[in-house]
């Protein structure tokens, strides 16, 4: 896979919008529950516990919950799948939570081997000429694709975001994904189980595809 020469961090995160209680999400809570360990819930780093936000870490994981939204994010792939587990195990126990949508987000952070070919990924993907006669030196700094109606059918939509990588990566680009699904008829673990490893493909093939075409 062409993917595997250039990426160096893959992000997952989890973002759920609905209306939540931020102070019920807190470790100890979830540590009574057999959701995490005790020790976990020990050593968490809490950054602030308030009634309209809740944010701490865990070492493999990072949790913040506003009135309207949920996230859980990590970097650590070998904790892809224990974040969905967690996710579900709250939101079972948390059954009567109104959850309106939620989406998947993979972002993979890619290293290019020199500034040049780190210019002409941008060029390709929008061919910077169009600019010389009116900017000195013009660099394609973001891009976003919107796919308006999903090509499978379901409920949502798909973002990706192209920008320069906030790692300390070398000629980083980063490559957000972003897949999100309404919620209507389904439950929000029916649907997030059902759509789960179709997402992780499909998000690969994407980056993939958008390497095999553009890298020189």
């Amino acid at each position: 896979m062409i993917l595997d020469r250039f990426l160096q961090i893959e992000t997952f995160s989890l973002v759920i919008i609905g209306d939540f209680n931020p102070v019920i999400f807190q470790p100890f809570w979830m540590s009574s529950k057999g959701l995490i360990r005790d020790d976990e819930a020990k050593s968490a780093v809490v950054d602030i516990v308030h009634n309209e936000i809740l944010r701490f870490e865990l070492d493999w994981l990072k949790i913040e919950v506003t009135r309207t939204r949920c996230a859980f994010t990590t970097a650590k792939e070998p904790y892809f799948e224990p974040l969905k587990d967690l996710a579900i195990g709250i939101f079972e126990i948390l059954k009567e939570t109104p959850i309106t949508s939620f989406g998947l987000n993979h972002i993979y952070d890619l290293a290019f081997k020199s500034d040049s070919q780190y210019f002409e990924i941008g060029n390709k993907l929008t061919p910077l000429d169009l600019w010389e006669e009116v900017l000195k030196s013009p660099r394609l700094f973001q891009l976003e694709i919107f796919e308006n109606e999903r090509k499978d059918g379901l409920d949502g939509f798909r973002r990706i975001r192209i920008i320069p990588s906030d790692k300390s990566i070398s000629f980083g680009v980063a490559v957000n994904i972003n897949n999100h699904f309404n919620l209507k008829k389904l439950d929000f673990t029916t649907h997030l189980e059902e759509n789960w490893n179709n997402s992780f493909i499909q998000a690969k093939c994407i980056v993939e595809n958008m390497l095999n075409k553009i890298v020189i």
